[in-house]
């Protein structure tokens, strides 16, 4: 059933976003309702809905990728232009309330002298543009939210101070591959060029955290295309919710038969020309709320249980909030993703944070002299983006103090 979560989604929001599209331009637009034009164009969203939807769903049940690929482009586009109209139109009809009420004054006021009003069509001419200027420059920037999320995901280079950190950990170079999302938005295609990307910026470790792929039947496929990514010390991953989603066991299957080993619940040591660096992978609840008291303090536990020494640790959990144990207890980095930043941002920070301060979304964050990074993903499961692009960064280790991390 999970599976078919996004398409559910989808079709509420559809519903929803349809059902105001129409009440606003029945009530606020009522000269832009006459137009069979208009009246076509609105009933037509929420029926090209509804074929995008059948589409997407019938390709995630026959497993046709065609199907699901283009029902999932067209339900987006129809989301995205539900999305601007719904904000767009509101506007517009502000324009409208000024022309009506200069209208009306400028009646009265000729009434009461006893002329005859003479309407000011430069005025209503002016006013009538700017109301649909509105719609238009909502849709046009959705096109853009599309188009960048279509764009191949950047690669930032992000340098981590570690004033006490270890001689041979010394410009480490530390990729960061999280929610890929591999499926009916991100095809294989989209993930050979991941890994040209990566294979580019030449790691020394790759770091998988989570929600890799949402095509349980080709995840083992996936992964044998990252394990491509030439590493000196190997390719590791941790799990994300969507992996529970597609089905836990076939998922694990598909890292036992893979290169990269799959971190969960555990740890190990890497031998760095003779120092070691403790590599930790947590678990994921599974659940987007009501999660278990405790959860993440737990799992982070028993995946650096076998941390021994003062060993430069790095924490691999999808989710964020794994970070307040990380800090508490120690743990010198720890990479996540699954927020993908909420995929609208502006100056590099998400805008979501005007709703949800306080939660770890995107970006670099240090607590006790322990630092986290949360990707806004390499994918995602809905196309669109706007100031927060698909990114895989490589962090490079260092002692030499870095501008911001002192």
């Amino acid at each position: 059933m999970r599976v078919y979560f996004p398409i559910l989604f989808s079709m509420v929001v559809i519903a929803v976003l349809s059902g105001v599209e129409i009440l606003l331009l029945k009530t606020l637009h009522r000269d832009w309702w006459r137009s069979r034009k208009v009246r076509l164009l609105s009933y037509g969203i929420p029926v090209s809905g509804v074929v995008g939807l059948t589409l997407w769903a019938l390709g995630v049940a026959l497993e046709f990728d065609p199907f699901a690929i283009l029902g999932g482009a067209l339900t987006t586009v129809i989301l995205v232009l539900g999305f601007a109209l719904m904000i767009s139109l509101p506007l517009s009809a502000v324009l409208h309330v000024v022309d009506r009420i200069i209208t009306r004054f400028a009646r009265k006021r000729s009434e009461h002298r006893g002329d005859n009003i003479v309407p000011d069509l430069r005025r209503r001419k002016l006013l009538t543009t700017s109301a649909a200027a509105f719609p238009l420059v909502a849709v046009a920037a959705g096109g853009r939210g599309l188009a960048s999320a279509y764009a191949d995901p950047r690669v930032p280079v992000i340098p981590l101070h570690y004033p006490q950190l270890p001689t041979a950990l010394e410009g480490l170079r530390i990729l960061h591959l999280s929610d890929a999302h591999v499926g009916p938005i991100i095809s294989m295609d989209d993930l050979e060029r991941m890994v040209e990307l990566s294979t580019a910026a030449k790691p020394d470790l790759l770091l998988l955290t989570g929600d890799f792929s949402d095509d349980a039947a080709h995840y083992h496929d996936a992964l044998r295309l990252a394990a491509q990514i030439p590493t000196r010390y190997g390719s590791f991953a941790s799990i994300g919710n969507h992996e529970y989603f597609r089905g836990i066991a076939t998922i694990r299957r598909a890292y036992d038969r893979s290169p990269i080993p799959l971190l969960l619940d555990t740890g190990l040591a890497l031998d760095i020309d003779g120092t070691p660096l403790y590599l930790a992978g947590a678990d994921d609840p599974r659940s987007m709320r009501n999660m278990p008291d405790d959860f993440f303090r737990i799992t982070t536990e028993r995946a650096m249980q076998d941390h021994t020494g003062d060993a430069f640790s790095i924490l691999l959990s999808h989710r964020p909030q794994a970070f307040d144990t990380a800090a508490r207890v120690g743990i010198d980095l720890t990479l996540s993703g699954h927020t993908h930043g909420g995929q609208i941002g502006f100056g590099g920070r998400s805008l979501l944070y005007a709703v949800n301060p306080e939660k770890y979304m995107w970006g670099l964050y240090e607590n006790n002299g322990s630092k986290l990074y949360v990707s806004a993903g390499a994918g995602h499961w809905f196309p669109y983006r706007i100031g927060c692009p698909a990114e895989i960064p490589l962090f490079i280790l260092t002692s030499t103090p870095v501008q911001g991390q002192e």
